[in-house]
């Protein structure tokens, strides 16, 4: 069911360590519910731990996690191996983050808060930066939010990936 306009869930930006134990373990259950990553809690943990910096979205009154985006800092080998699988040339890209585990809570879907997760986390960087997915509804939000699509496709674990960047502002 909709929000009204006065409840719509409050952002919380930080880094995935300024949470609280519980939150930290609300947050990767819905990173694992919502499908970023088909993996146990206990193994989403220590990724999202490396992670640079973490958007939330919150149910007002209950304080529950509906939303996550975050902006993670991939090793120099994860991110030249995405862009060879595009066929895409590195340049420029040398030291991007990634957006990405763009995750919002099944009950809470169709209200525009993928979009608003994916603007939190881009908008903010002057720095280039890039995403990969396997999701076609993200396709239009990255579009919107200035990605532009790049190379050709690959098969990752759970379909065909591709590759998006958004240049340094």
């Amino acid at each position: 069911m909709p929000m009204a306009a006065d409840d719509q869930p409050v952002s919380w930006t930080g880094r995935f360590t300024d949470l609280g134990r519980d939150d930290q373990r609300a947050l990767a259950a819905l990173v694992k519910d919502g499908g970023a990553i088909p993996d146990t809690i206990e193994r989403i943990l220590p990724r999202l731990g490396r992670s640079h910096r973490v958007e939330l979205l919150r149910e007002p009154g209950t304080n529950r996690i509906v939303g996550a985006g975050v902006l993670k800092d991939p090793s120099t080998n994860y991110r030249c191996k995405k862009f060879a699988e595009a066929g895409v040339a590195i340049d420029g890209y040398e030291d991007a983050p990634e957006l990405g585990y763009i995750v919002v809570a099944k009950d809470m879907e169709g209200q525009g808060l993928g979009e608003r997760l994916v603007r939190a986390v881009a908008d903010p960087l002057t720095k280039a930066c890039f995403a990969t997915t396997d999701n076609p509804r993200m396709h239009g939000k990255l579009s919107r939010a200035g990605f532009s699509r790049q190379g050709q496709d690959w098969q990752g674990a759970r379909g065909n990936l591709s590759l998006w960047t958004r240049p340094a502002r």
